[in-house]
C-alpha cells in the first residue's frame, strides 16, 4: 500500500523508495514509491510540481489500482530518492482550492449547493444548483463576507471519517476531498470574485487569487 503523505503532511520534502520503474509513453519513465509527497493531478486541482533525486518530475497521476504514479525524462533504478515538492506551485494550488470550499459554504447558507469546482489558476470556479429558488448573491456582498472569513483567521482541519478525507473550515461546515489546502483563511488573503454568472439552473461563481 503506497503511503500518500499529502493527505495528512504539509511537508515539501522526505526520502522514498522507487518500487517500480519503467518506460511509458512520450519518452518519458514512470516511477511507483512506497509513499509520495506529490498530489497527482485531479480532484478539480493540478498535480505537484518538484524534483526526485534533482530530476524534474513532468506530471504525477493516479492510475487504475489507486497508486500515484511520477513522470520523469529519464529512468532512475530501483531505491531511496529524495522527494522535493515546489513550494510556491503547491501553495498557489493550496489557496485556490482553500478559497473554493470557502465559497461553497458560504452559499450553501443560502440555499445554493455546490456540485462541482475546478481550481486551476486562471479559470478557477465552483458551479452550484439550487432547489429552492434561491437567489443570487451579489458580488460585492460575497466578496465582502469571503474577506470576513479571511479576517475571522478560520483554521483548517483534515480529518478521516468512515475511510474518508473530511476537510473542515472554522465553524462553516466540511467537504469530502483529497486536495492540498492551506492552514487558515488567512493564507487568502487577495482572494477576488471576478463574476458571478447565472444561467438556467446553473450559478458559476469566478474567482481568482492575487500574488503573495
Amino acid at each position: 500500500m503506497q503511503d500518500k503523505l499529502y493527505l495528512t503532511s504539509h511537508s515539501l520534502t522526505c526520502t522514498a523508495e522507487i518500487l517500480e520503474g519503467y518506460h511509458s509513453e512520450n519518452e518519458r519513465y514512470a516511477v511507483r514509491l512506497d509513499k509520495t509527497l506529490f498530489h497527482p493531478q485531479g480532484g478539480g486541482q493540478p498535480c505537484d510540481k518538484g524534483t526526485i533525486n534533482g530530476n524534474e518530475v513532468l506530471h504525477v497521476a493516479q492510475n487504475r489500482d489507486g497508486h500515484v504514479l511520477h513522470y520523469l525524462h529519464k529512468y532512475l533504478p530501483l531505491g531511496p530518492v529524495e522527494l522535493r515538492i515546489d513550494g510556491n506551485h503547491r501553495r498557489e494550488n493550496a489557496r485556490l482550492h482553500t478559497a473554493g470550499h470557502m465559497i461553497g459554504h458560504l452559499l450553501e447558507r443560502i440555499g445554493w449547493q455546490a456540485v462541482k469546482a475546478h481550481h486551476w489558476p486562471g479559470e478557477s470556479r465552483v458551479v452550484f444548483r439550487s432547489s429552492a429558488n434561491a437567489l443570487p448573491p451579489l458580488l460585492d456582498d460575497l466578496s465582502n463576507h469571503c474577506a470576513e472569513q479571511i479576517q475571522l483567521a478560520q483554521a483548517i482541519f483534515i480529518s478521516f471519517q468512515a475511510g474518508r478525507r473530511q476537510v473542515a473550515i472554522g465553524n462553516l461546515g466540511q467537504y469530502p476531498c483529497g486536495g492540498t489546502h492551506v492552514e487558515n483563511t488567512s493564507e487568502l488573503a487577495g482572494l477576488k470574485i471576478i463574476r458571478i454568472k447565472n444561467k438556467k439552473d446553473e450559478l458559476s461563481v469566478h474567482y481568482e487569487m492575487m500574488t503573495e
